[in-house]
């Protein structure tokens, strides 16, 4: 028998070995006077399957979450909607009338006449 509890990891061992000291000290105090028998803790009670109200209320809080996460979101899509539109009110073109060129030709013009061109 020791055989075959060599074979066991060492905290299947030590816990048979607590096992067998408490039987043989048991059995000696057997021998001597009488012990009063121990009073062992309940059973632990069964987890009862959860009720159709159970079900509800989770469902209730998982919707209250998920409406919470929206109305976040929607903060969120509001607030860079703003941004973009001050962003875009920023870089947008001015009311005043047309030059003679196009933006980037008047870019290019300004360029050209303060440098030296020889070299091209």
């Amino acid at each position: 028998m020791t055989n075959s509890l060599e074979n066991l990891p060492p905290e299947m061992q030590q816990r048979l070995a607590q096992i067998m000291q408490q039987a043989q000290m048991g059995g000696q105090a057997h021998a001597g006077a009488p012990v009063a028998p121990q009073m062992q803790a309940p059973p632990p009670k069964l987890a009862k399957p959860p009720s159709l109200m159970d079900h509800v209320i989770a469902l209730r809080q998982e919707v209250h979450a998920l409406s919470q996460q929206v109305a976040a979101n929607s903060q969120v899509v509001e607030a860079v909607g703003g941004a973009v539109g001050r962003l875009y009110e920023t870089f947008q073109p001015s009311e005043q009338p047309p030059q003679t060129g196009t933006y980037s030709q008047d870019f290019q013009d300004q360029r050209i006449g303060n440098q030296d061109v020889a070299d091209y």
